[in-house]
Parts: C-alpha cells; sequence; structure tokens
C-alpha cells in the first residue's frame, strides 16, 4: 500500500467515526521551515483539512490533526522563488485567529498528487470542486 492509499484510508477511517464523509481529498506535502517542509502532510477535503505531523526517524510519533472547513478564515500560496509559501488563518477553541505559514516544495519527486493540490490552491479550487 503506497503512503498516500494509506493516508487517504485513514482519513476515510476518522471521518466515518465522526459521522463525515469526503468525495475528494488533496494531498500535499508542507512543512514549517525550509529545512524540515517534509514533516507534514497537507489533506484538503470538503470538510476540513486534515494533517498528518510525522518524524522520518519514528513512524510512532505521526500525529493527525483536523480542522473543520468553517474553521478556516483564508488561506494563501504565495509563489517564492524557490519554495511556495502557504499561510493559513483560522480560529481556535476560543473564538481567537491562529495564523499559520507553512513551505511548500514545487515538485516533489515522483509526487504528482502534490503538485496537482498545489494547482488546486492557486486556482482556488481546493474546498469547492468534487472531484
Amino acid at each position: 500500500m503506497t503512503m498516500k492509499d494509506q493516508i487517504e484510508t485513514e482519513v476515510n477511517q476518522y471521518l466515518a467515526d465522526n459521522g463525515m464523509v469526503t468525495s475528494y481529498q488533496r494531498l500535499m506535502y508542507a512543512g514549517p521551515s525550509m529545512r524540515t517542509r517534509h514533516s507534514l502532510v497537507l489533506v484538503f477535503t470538503e470538510v476540513g483539512l486534515i494533517t498528518f505531523s510525522f518524524s522520518i526517524v519514528s513512524k510512532s510519533e505521526t500525529q493527525m490533526f483536523f480542522l473543520p472547513k468553517d474553521k478556516i478564515r483564508a488561506i494563501r500560496l504565495d509563489k517564492k522563488r524557490f519554495v511556495h509559501k502557504l499561510s493559513m488563518e483560522a480560529e481556535n477553541e476560543e473564538g481567537q485567529i491562529e495564523r499559520a505559514q507553512y513551505f511548500v516544495s514545487k515538485r516533489v519527486f515522483g509526487r504528482t498528487w502534490h503538485t496537482e493540490t498545489l494547482e488546486q490552491l492557486f486556482d482556488k479550487k481546493i474546498f469547492s470542486q468534487q472531484s
């Protein structure tokens, strides 16, 4: 089973356990800095954003987080020379806006789904499409 298949299976199981379904999942690698840009997999769905934070050293350190679509206030992807910058704003449990920035590779070798998700983010179709 490929990594993409594993992630999609986990996402589908999480959504089913929480009474949600999705018709599409768009995956993308990202990270908090240029040196660790592949420490996250972001999964965009029509119900929200799911992040998988992982360590290359230890698979047991993988964590999954869910952010409902209605809590996301803004997503912006800026083209940069070497890597793109993904900026997000979302409402936390206290109703305050939190901001996060990630670095995103332009291409990840052998991962066409990464490039496809980038294109949809640039076209601002990430939460509006049905695959």
